[in-house]
């Protein structure tokens, strides 16, 4: 439904200011109607959304909810998500004073920018933050042991983007980045299905011992399954 049908019994007044409230907070879908949980929210207050007059102390309190928090988390991890499957994101590099595009290629020890074909490993980050940039972006700094990489990047990919560096920093060994990598190529591929990927993402990050021929859960200390009899890789 389109978003003016929403305000269909409402003053222009209250159009007006409800409408301009909605994009500030970014309260519309893409389709051009409010928010479904925003919505929701409104309800439990007895406010409809074409009839009365919304306030900014409303929305922030509906931002403050388990629900608002919710949808930013699950935006978040989608957009680290698709960071994850493209193996890339684009990003605006500093040379010679001139703002240029570039690929930053995530792989398995490090990140390369791609026009420049510098590297920058993990092992090497210390520090990665996150400042106001140019118009829509973000500025990333990624302090390093000798030096500073600095580079701007779509506001919306900027702390998926931080978050999926500092977890190949602190989390990740090379061993599993690279089986994520794999997995979703195989996704990517539809070689495998988005549950399977699930699962097998799951068993990355496990501490837990599974049998790569049956996948039942093994005894810490086994060395063949109990299930299958397949011989246990150490």
């Amino acid at each position: 439904m389109e978003l003016k049908n929403f305000f269909r019994n409402s003053s222009n007044k209250i159009y007006n200011h409800n409408m301009d409230l909605l994009e500030d907070y970014d309260l519309i879908t893409p389709l051009g109607s409010p928010n479904k949980l925003f919505l929701k929210f409104l309800n439990s207050k007895n406010l409809k959304i074409k009839e009365d007059e919304l306030t900014s102390e409303l929305i922030e309190e509906f931002e403050g909810s388990i629900d608002s928090i919710n949808l930013r988390l699950a935006k978040n991890q989608r957009e680290k998500e698709t960071i994850f499957r493209q193996e890339k994101v684009w990003i605006n590099i500093l040379i010679d004073d001139e703002w240029v595009g570039s690929d930053l290629m995530l792989e398995h020890d490090g990140v390369t920018i791609e026009r420049t074909g510098e590297k920058l490993l993990y092992t090497e980050m210390v520090e990665i933050t996150i400042d106001e940039g140019g118009w829509s972006k973000k500025r990333i700094v990624i302090d390093t042991y000798d030096d500073e990489f600095i580079f701007e990047i779509n506001e919306t990919k900027a702390v998926p983007l931080k978050e999926i560096l500092e977890d190949n920093i602190e989390n990740q060994t090379h061993d599993e980045f690279d089986d994520l990598l794999e997995m979703y190529a195989l996704f990517d591929k539809g070689k495998i299905s988005e549950e399977e990927l699930e699962v097998r993402k799951a068993l990355i990050y496990s501490d837990d011992r599974y049998c790569t021929e049956c996948g039942i859960k093994l005894d810490p200390d086994s060395q063949y399954c109990s299930h299958c009899g397949h011989r246990v890789d150490d």
